[in-house]
C-alpha cells in the first residue's frame, strides 16, 4: 500500500440529527456515517474539508493518521466546561492548542511533523475518546503527554503564525458555514512561548488505557514516561463517589429552575456544566487544596530517561546472561544425553538431521568453552568423529567444517 489515510469522528453528548447526518454523508463519497460516528479511508486522494471545522460543527472527537505518520487528535467541549487557561502549564506551540468559541471549545493535538514508526500500528478513536471525560474531571495527564511529545519537535518552524484550524489551502467549506464559524470564534489558540518545563500531574505512574494509547500515537518513549513518573505524586480520590442527590439541595432554586429550562431546550453539554457546579458546591475543600506538583525541565527528564534506558538495557543483558548460564550448565551437566542425540542425528543420513547434529555439537562446544573444558570437548569430539570418517559422510563433514570443527581425514 503506497498511501493510506484514515479520518474518524465520533459524537458523545448527543447523536446527529437526520439533517446533520445527511450533511455529513455528503462530505465525501468515501464516508461511512451513522448518527454517532463517521469513518473515512483513502488509499488515493484526500478529504476536501477541514476536519477541525467538521468536528466543531457535528462531532465531539476526531482522529487522523496516515501510513507516513502525521497523527492528529482533537476533542470538542461545550464552551466553558474546561478552564480558559487549560494549557497554561503545558504550552506546546502549535502541537497542542485550545481554541475557544462561543458554542464549543476545541482541544487539538496536532503532530503533522511526526513520521510513522517502523512498525505498522492501527489506532481508532474509541481507544482515545475517554480522554475527553478525563479532562472534564480534571485529569490533565493527557495534556502532559502532549507536552512531552512536543518537546523533540520544538524549533523555530514549530511556532509560526498559522491558524490552529488550517488544514489545506483549498479547504472546501460552505461560505455560510465559514461566516458562522468566524462569528462564534472568541479567541485565537494560545501561541505563547512554549514551556521548557512543566508540572508532572498526579498519578502519572499508572496511566489509563486511553492515555497509554495517546502516548503510543504521539511516540513518547517509554523511558521518558518512566522518568516523568518518578516525579509524580500518588493522589487518591476523596470519597468513593459523587453524592449528587445531596449536592442538588445546595443548588439555589433559581439555578435548579434555570437548569431545567435549559434541559427542556436540549442544550448541548448541559450535564457537564451541572456536574461541574455540583462538585464545586459539594467538594469545596478539594478545589485547589492539593500540594504543588513538581515542575521538571524536559532536559532533566531526557537525561534521566537515558539513565533509565541504560539500566533497562543492563538488566536485560544480565537476564540474558543468567539464562545463557543456566542453559549451558544444563548442557554441561547432561553431556551424555546430548552426545547421544548427536549420534542419533548423525546416523540418519538425512540433511536435516545432519543440521541438528551440528547444532547440538555447537551447544556442547559453547558449554565447554564457558566452563573452561575445551580440551575435554576436543578429545571427545575426535573420538566421536572417527567412525564417521570411515563411513565417509560428505554432507556431515561439509557441515562440520563450515561450523569450525577441525576435520582431519589422515
Amino acid at each position: 500500500m503506497s498511501e493510506y489515510q484514515r479520518y474518524e469522528f465520533m459524537t458523545i453528548d448527543q447523536p446527529l440529527t437526520r439533517a446533520q447526518l445527511d450533511e455529513v454523508e455528503n462530505l465525501s463519497s468515501h464516508i461511512e456515517a451513522n448518527s454517532t460516528s463517521a469513518f473515512i479511508e483513502y488509499n488515493w486522494g484526500d478529504f476536501k474539508h477541514n476536519p477541525i471545522k467538521v468536528l466543531h460543527k457535528y462531532f465531539d472527537g476526531f482522529l487522523y493518521w496516515a501510513n507516513w505518520g502525521s497523527p492528529r487528535f482533537a476533542l470538542r467541549f461545550p464552551h466553558g466546561v474546561l478552564p480558559d487557561d487549560l494549557l497554561h502549564d503545558y504550552r506546546c506551540g502549535k502541537n497542542v492548542t485550545f481554541t475557544r468559541h462561543e458554542d464549543y471549545d476545541i482541544l487539538h493535538f496536532n503532530f503533522e511533523e511526526l513520521e510513522a514508526p517502523d512498525e505498522w500500528i492501527e489506532y481508532d478513536l474509541a481507544g482515545l475518546i475517554s480522554i475527553r471525560e478525563e479532562l472534564i474531571n480534571g485529569d490533565l495527564r493527557s495534556l502532559y503527554i502532549g507536552w512531552l511529545a512536543s518537546q523533540p519537535l520544538l524549533d523555530e518552524d514549530s511556532y509560526d503564525d498559522s491558524e490552529e484550524d488550517e488544514w489545506d489551502e483549498e479547504d472546501e467549506w460552505d461560505e455560510e458555514d465559514e461566516k458562522e464559524d468566524n462569528s462564534n470564534q472568541q479567541e485565537e489558540p494560545d501561541q505563547q512561548e512554549p514551556r521548557k518545563a512543566a508540572e508532572v500531574p498526579p498519578n502519572f505512574k499508572k496511566l489509563t488505557a486511553a492515555q497509554t494509547t495517546l502516548a503510543n500515537l504521539l511516540q513518547v518513549p517509554l523511558e521518558i514516561l518512566a522518568a516523568a513518573a518518578v516525579h509524580s505524586r500518588d493522589v487518591s480520590k476523596t470519597g468513593a463517589s459523587d453524592d449528587f442527590a445531596a449536592w442538588i439541595d445546595l443548588l439555589p432554586q433559581e439555578r435548579q429552575k434555570d437548569y431545567l429550562l435549559r434541559l427542556a431546550h436540549n442544550e448541548p453539554g448541559l450535564h457537564l456544566r451541572l456536574t461541574e457546579e455540583l462538585r464545586t458546591l459539594g467538594q469545596p475543600d478539594t478545589q485547589g487544596s492539593t500540594s504543588a506538583n513538581a515542575e521538571i525541565p524536559y532536559a532533566t527528564l531526557l537525561a534521566e530517561s537515558k539513565e533509565i534506558r541504560a539500566r533497562h538495557e543492563r538488566a536485560k543483558r544480565e537476564k540474558l546472561e543468567r539464562e545463557r548460564h543456566q542453559r549451558l550448565r544444563n548442557i554441561q551437566e547432561h553431556q551424555s544425553d546430548y552426545w547421544l542425540q548427536v549420534d542419533q542425528a548423525a546416523q540418519s543420513k538425512n540433511a536435516a538431521r545432519y543440521d541438528e547434529a551440528v547444532r547440538i555439537l555447537r551447544d556442547l562446544r559453547e558449554a565447554a568453552r564457558y566452563f573452561d573444558q575445551s580440551d575435554e570437548f576436543q578429545q571427545r569430539f575426535r573420538k566421536w568423529l572417527l567412525p564417521y570418517l570411515q563411513l565417509r559422510r560428505p554432507g556431515l563433514m561439509q557441515r562440520l567444517r563450515a561450523n569450525g570443527f577441525p576435520i582431519s581425514e589422515s
